[in-house]
């Protein structure tokens, strides 16, 4: 069930370029929150920004959210300039969630950019050693420093300046020349999406994709942010998603 929640800010890192780690509390919405299911934040008023903001949460403890969020416009660059203490309104759980993979399975998550955010949490709540997770950037300076991540990601730059040389699919094509997951869970631009789509069609790998597109609600009103369905009609990335089964959606 939705719940609008005045939240406090806990922590605000920033780890790359433009790029920030922010812990938000709010304890209702906390203990509802799955992997992949989103929140909105209304940015401050003074920044000029109407529209609240949605965000992937990247985990939960102790009655706080993890968010990763990039500084790329007004609304985002008032939520990252927030300091420990200030308040920000916060509406979730939104959306949909990961299905729940067997704990004993492997499985792959592959994430662009911020996009990473729901498969560190996915991460968490799996927990299998042998899953794999896999960050890209076009280049070193949108990754973060290895003090703020943990030592099982592996990073990918378009390129070659971290990690692995290229893409996300680039570089995950590469791990199943000796290597093979039982599910693949991506989030990320759409080009990253499209890939990881047609990698698990090639390998017939079972694959769930999260969908990153702009919102201007979050709920279902506006239908601003939809997307084609391979059966037909559309889908809104917001009520009906962000999750999909790769191949429902038309990329």
């Amino acid at each position: 069930m939705k719940v609008q929640e005045n939240g406090k800010v806990v922590s605000n890192t920033g780890v790359a370029l433009n790029l920030h780690f922010i812990e938000i509390k709010v304890p209702k919405i906390s203990t509802q929150i799955k992997p992949g299911n989103f929140v909105s934040l209304l940015p401050p008023s003074s920044s000029g920004a109407f529209l609240r903001r949605p965000f992937s949460v990247a985990g939960v403890q102790d009655g706080s959210l993890k968010l990763v969020i990039r500084d790329i416009g007004k609304g985002t660059h008032a939520i990252t300039s927030l300091a420990p203490g200030d308040c920000i309104e916060v509406l979730g759980p939104l959306g949909n969630s990961y299905p729940d993979f067997e704990p004993d399975k492997k499985l792959w998550l592959l994430g662009g950019g911020t996009g990473i955010a729901s498969l560190l949490f996915l991460h968490d709540v799996h927990g299998n050693p042998a899953d794999r997770i896999l960050w890209g950037g076009k280049t070193k300076d949108e990754l973060p420093m290895e003090t703020w991540v943990s030592s099982s990601i592996t990073f990918a730059t378009d390129d070659g300046t971290r990690g692995g040389h290229g893409n996300v699919v680039d570089v995950a094509r590469r791990w199943l020349k000796d290597d093979r997951p039982d599910y693949i869970a991506a989030c990320g631009p759409r080009g990253l999406l499209k890939g990881v789509q047609q990698l698990a069609s090639e390998y017939k790998i079972p694959a769930w994709i999260s969908c990153e597109e702009f919102m201007a609600c979050g709920m279902g009103a506006c239908a601003g942010c939809a997307v084609p369905l391979a059966v037909g009609g559309y889908a809104r990335v917001c009520a009906d998603g962000p999750v999909f089964k790769a191949g429902e959606v038309l990329l």
